[in-house]
């Protein structure tokens, strides 16, 4: 179960690496997407099954940043970012 997890800090490490060589306006973004998972890390929905389909999701979007960092793609990893913020604390969420 931990794969969510370690999908979740690939994401992070490789949006992070690929963040250090842009522009001011994209690594601005690029870092906040990169806390916005962050923060979100060590939370039980990372540790379980229902956080893998987000990580596997936001692993994609930072190879995708790493290959080509433009607006595009650096909405799309903020656009999974935003649905893990709205996912991971929402009530409701099935945690097992």
């Amino acid at each position: 179960m931990a794969r969510a997890q370690d999908q979740l800090d690939e994401a992070i490490t490789i949006t992070r690496e690929t963040a250090s060589g842009l522009g001011d306006d994209l690594k601005a973004r690029a870092e906040a997407a990169a806390s916005g998972m962050e923060v979100h890390r060590e939370k039980f929905f990372f540790q379980s099954l229902t956080g893998l389909p987000f990580a596997m999701k936001a692993h994609k979007a930072a190879k995708a940043i790493s290959a080509s960092a433009d607006d595009a793609t650096i909405s799309v990893l903020e656009a999974v970012v935003k649905e893990i913020d709205d996912k991971a604390d929402a009530p409701g969420t099935v945690l097992t």
